[in-house]
């Protein structure tokens, strides 16, 4: 589809850039984040990152990219890094025991990528705990350490039950072994391992799991652990559970990149895929400005919604030859879609009225209730509530905040219809994304 656009590739894909030389261009935006997350790691070979900021705004692309440049040594500075290129999901109810477990395996498949990316040998012990994975059985390992300073070795063999049956302790220790080999077989200074969508434990989970991680896997040397969540995760660590906080080496905030480094961003990605190098974005400056205005800046958002206008003018174009008998070939279909370009831009008049088209129905796809419907209405005419405001959502009978908090705004902030920031205990909700549109659209009434 996107070489009747004029592209080779999707220039609007959404997926986060990768850990990889050809994605380092397409950050854009971040230079001042960067250095600070490259001087907080430069200041151990061990420690605890957080990195937050609202849903879409770029987390995972700016850590793949400082991950790759690390790992590389192409960063301005810092440490040679093992990437993990495997995330550890977060997952609702998980405890200590269930995230170390998920730890050792993708930090293994992290080690095990990087040996086979660079046509290297995996080191002894990691191929030993990844046959341990894989095969699910009760094994004999071998606790090696490195003596350091005289070449030499000690260790001791250790009786393994199966992964599901091992003790915590046993796996905080395995974990040490793996990150000391990393270190003296592949020769990093250390590794990352990631905690991904930390947003979702509950706080007495996150307050349980980050105390029991405080003095086991936060100590590993050689390990620096990254948290990924949603804004507000450190002020929430702050506030719920200051001992933790303390154990923070850095943390940053990624803030919405401006309008101007979404357009660039743009247009590199438009300069790589285009098959004419000077051809332009479909998509004209002005939507642009409209979905990144209605998303809070998320650049996610912008994207997909970049991605279904083309969409929807190839299937228009399609759609109206069929209807005129004509062939779908390039000459018919090229000389039609002039009709809906501007300087071979999609006209805004077509991009609002797809927009219209395709929120309206992804809206309606919601079901949502008229009490629904009318609290979101609410919300966007006040532009910003907390939860303690329930007594103005009188008209759609809510009596009490924990009643407004889980029938309501928990519910709709899980269909992403609205986008909740948090600062310390403080919490506020506002529409986001499509709520924003079908508040301009009328949906709500």
């Amino acid at each position: 589809m996107w070489e009747r656009l004029g592209f080779s590739e999707n220039p609007y894909d959404t997926k986060p850039l990768n850990v990889s030389n050809e994605d380092v261009e397409l950050l854009i935006g971040r230079e001042n984040e960067q250095i600070e997350f490259l001087t907080a790691v430069e200041t151990s070979n061990q420690g605890v990152f957080v990195l937050s900021g609202v849903p879409g705004v770029g987390k995972t692309s700016f850590f793949n990219i400082q991950q790759y440049l690390l790992e590389s040594q192409e960063a301005l500075f810092g440490p040679k890094i093992l990437a993990a290129r495997k995330l550890c999901p977060v997952q609702t109810g998980d405890e200590p025991i269930h995230i170390i477990k998920r730890c050792i395996q993708f930090y293994c498949k992290n080690i095990e990528s990087y040996c086979l990316m660079t046509k290297q040998d995996i080191p002894k012990q990691t191929q030993e705990v990844l046959n341990w994975i894989y095969q699910n059985k009760p094994v004999t390992f071998s606790f090696g350490l490195s003596v350091m300073g005289n070449g030499g070795s000690f260790g001791r063999e250790v009786h393994l039950p199966k992964l599901n049956e091992t003790t915590f302790e046993t796996l905080v220790e395995l974990l040490t072994v793996l990150s000391q080999e990393t270190v003296d077989k592949l020769g990093f200074k250390s590794s990352f391992i990631v905690l991904d969508n930390v947003e979702n434990w509950h706080t007495e989970d996150l307050n349980d799991c980050l105390t029991a991680f405080r003095d086991t896997l936060f100590m590993i040397p050689n390990i620096w652990w990254v948290l990924i969540g949603q804004s507000g995760l450190p002020s929430l660590i702050q506030s719920s559970n200051p001992k933790v906080f303390q154990r923070l080496t850095s943390n940053i905030e990624l803030l919405p990149i401006t309008i101007d480094n979404l357009i660039k961003a743009v247009d590199l990605r438009v300069s790589r895929f285009h098959i004419v190098k000077t051809g332009t974005s479909p998509i004209t400056k002005d939507i642009y400005l409209k979905l990144f205005k209605s998303s809070n800046g998320e650049i996610r958002f912008v994207f997909k919604y970049c991605h279904d206008i083309c969409v929807n003018l190839v299937q228009t174009v399609r759609k109206d030859l069929v209807e005129e008998k004509k062939a779908i070939n390039s000459q018919n279909f090229e000389k039609l879609m002039g009709t809906f370009l501007v300087k071979n831009q999609i006209n805004d008049s077509f991009s609002n009225n797809s927009l219209k088209e395709i929120i309206t129905k992804e809206f309606d796809g919601l079901y949502l209730s008229q009490e629904e419907k009318q609290t979101l209405k609410i919300i966007g005419e006040k532009q910003k509530i907390k939860p303690n405001d329930y007594l103005e959502f009188k008209s759609v009978g809510i009596k009490t905040m924990q009643e407004f908090t889980k029938k309501y705004l928990t519910k709709l902030n899980d269909q992403y219809l609205l986008l909740r920031r948090q600062k310390g205990k403080i919490i506020t909700y506002e529409l986001r994304g499509i709520s924003v549109f079908a508040l301009e659209f009328e949906l709500l009434d």
